[in-house]
């Protein structure tokens, strides 16, 4: 099973995903520090994760808190080939995305649609589907609540409906 608990764990990228994801990982016992090139984050956001005991990194990043991680988890659209990532990877930190991390928790199964047109109305119409036919149904990734923000209602018996980008895919391990 995987687990967090007591790891030095660094979130990069702090917009819904990335919020969700730090969330997600102080709840599972994990020292959590959300670094982001913004300088401020909206009150609601900071609040949250203030609360939650997330450590803030805010207007630039710190290699040390990079290469000083157990795990980086980058949210979607944080470009994977930034020199602090690499200097984590050569360091030996594990870098995943926020699909991969979630998925390692979700208990029910999982439809993702990807493609270059379209995925957000498949996506959609796919959910509202299974919905009618009486299961019980997630929507997200992409579009509506990230996965990360799933995982605490996440049953054997939901099925996770789950808009998925390129980016987002290119930091998979066992997201399948």
């Amino acid at each position: 099973m995987f687990s967090v608990d007591g790891q030095r764990v660094t979130v990069v990228g702090a917009a819904r995903s990335g919020v969700a994801a730090a969330l997600l990982l102080a709840s599972r016992g994990a020292h959590v520090t959300l670094s982001d090139a913004r300088p401020a984050l909206p009150d609601a956001d900071r609040d949250r994760l203030t609360v939650a005991g997330v450590a803030l990194e805010l207007g630039g990043h710190e290699p040390v808190t990079f290469t000083g991680a157990d795990l980086l988890v980058l949210s979607p659209g944080v470009p994977p080939d930034q020199p602090v990532i690499a200097a984590a990877r050569a360091a030996g930190v594990g870098v995943i995305g926020e699909v991969e991390l979630a998925f390692r928790w979700l208990k029910g199964r999982v439809i993702a649609i990807t493609g270059t047109k379209g995925k957000s109305t498949t996506t959609t119409l796919t959910g509202r589907m299974l919905r009618q036919g009486g299961l019980t149904v997630t929507v997200g990734g992409n579009i509506g609540a990230p996965i990360s923000a799933q995982v605490d209602e996440s049953t054997p018996d939901t099925l996770h409906v789950v808009e998925v980008s390129s980016f987002q895919l290119e930091q998979i391990d066992t997201f399948r």
